[in-house]
């Protein structure tokens, strides 16, 4: 999770936003795989073009910055074992995506 959020952390400071979508896919995917809970895989797979559409927009405005922190707080909570405290900041991030750059 470091190493892609290092490599998220790049491509957003280069504006490469499909560089970045890969980062964030590699690095939410390492919890997921860990959880080996084949019906949260199955929706997310359905719903991830959605997700895709919302993460486009996050990451195409200056909120993009904030999701390096947020991937900070995820990976720390995730290697202390605080299994509420990740799921929090998870839906704390899902539920602030930015409607237009302000």
């Amino acid at each position: 999770m470091r190493e892609a959020n290092a490599r998220f952390r790049q491509a957003v400071e280069n504006g490469d936003l499909d560089a970045a979508l890969r980062a964030d896919d590699d690095l939410h995917g390492v919890p997921v795989a860990v959880a080996a809970n084949r019906a949260l895989s199955a929706v997310l797979d359905q719903f991830t073009p959605v997700l895709r559409r919302a993460e486009r927009l996050r990451f195409s405005t200056s909120h993009r910055r904030e999701s390096v922190g947020r991937h900070e707080a995820l990976i720390r909570l995730c290697a202390d074992g605080d299994v509420a405290g990740a799921a929090a900041v998870a839906f704390d991030t899902f539920h602030s995506l930015p409607i237009t750059e302000s």
